[in-house]
């Protein structure tokens, strides 16, 4: 049965230029980072075969080389300068081709960047460790679906529900899902994660995830509403976002920590914690990319 190590191993072999700084990453946090890769290696290959460690090296350096490519246009203008967002819909999201490489890399980043580490642990120890017994979950863009399911993994009693708009993403999930064991407890759809049961009604969670979102929409202000108006008086949000970190998707720029976080608290939100994390950026450079993650309640 395959561990983390298929992925480092996969890294050796497909993306060697990558692999040191990815086998340091883990290292410095074998337990956290492994909690979440050594799951993630059972299903991945349940779900794609053994080939698949490969397959995911291969969407992890092009993901990296995208990101590097993004951050020197970046630099040069500015300021960001992601496509219309139509393209992105039909060129991005909806591009199987695209799609499923970005879905291994969007994971991957966790466990092998030191801006994202710090996101597995609130994940675990103050998001899915404190939510309620038998707590409804709710995962708005929910990508690959992997939060979700580590969610179901730590804690049997969770039931859970992800979204997202991406038919490819969600047929990523729904694989790995089925090889799980977490079938019935967890189920994933294609749908607009601002658009479900529209803003006046619903279900209200005891648990609430929105990883890497906030950056991807033209305004992320609804993103905030729509967490507000979705948990539950004493539930918890886990949220996330990128500051100053250009992708061909990523369409807001967040470029101080404070932007997201009044964003939050506008929307009735309180936020409880928060950890953000800088990449390494070279010498000289305007911009310093950091990914932020928090700990959000309603007041």
């Amino acid at each position: 049965m395959k561990t983390a190590a298929a992925f480092l191993e996969g890294l050796d072999r497909k993306a060697k230029v990558l692999s040191r700084a990815a086998r340091t990453t883990f290292e410095a946090n074998r337990e956290l980072c492994s909690w979440l890769l050594d799951p993630l290696a059972r299903w991945a290959e349940a779900a794609y075969g053994p080939e698949v460690f490969d397959e995911a090296a291969r969407g992890y350096a092009e993901y990296c080389v995208g990101v590097a490519r993004a951050k020197t246009i970046y630099e040069r203008e500015g300021r960001y300068t992601p496509e219309r967002m139509p393209e992105i819909m039909s060129g991005v999201y909806e591009d199987e081709g695209y799609m499923i490489p970005y879905m291994w890399a969007a994971i991957l980043i966790y466990p092998f960047w030191p801006s994202m580490v710090s996101h597995i642990a609130m994940f675990r120890d103050e998001f899915i460790r404190r939510l309620p017994k038998n707590a409804r979950v709710l995962e708005l863009a929910c990508g690959h679906g992997v939060l979700s399911l580590l969610a179901a993994e730590e804690r049997p009693d969770l039931q859970i529900e992800g979204s997202d708009i991406s038919p490819p993403a969600i047929a990523v999930a729904k694989r790995l899902l089925a090889v799980s064991g977490h079938s019935g407890r967890a189920r994933f759809e294609v749908k607009d994660a601002l658009k479900i049961d529209g803003q006046n009604g619903g279900t209200k969670y005891d648990g609430v995830i929105s990883g890497m979102l906030a950056e991807h929409l033209l305004d992320p202000t609804p993103l905030f509403s729509t967490m507000a108006h979705r948990v539950a008086n004493d539930g918890l949000v886990f949220f996330s976002t990128a500051l100053e970190s250009p992708q061909r998707d990523h369409v807001y720029e967040y470029n101080w920590e404070s932007h997201p976080l009044q964003m939050a608290e506008h929307a009735g939100l309180r936020v409880s914690r928060l950890a953000s994390d800088a990449s390494a950026v070279p010498k000289g450079a305007k911009f310093l990319p950091r990914a932020t993650a928090m700990i959000l309640r309603s007041r």
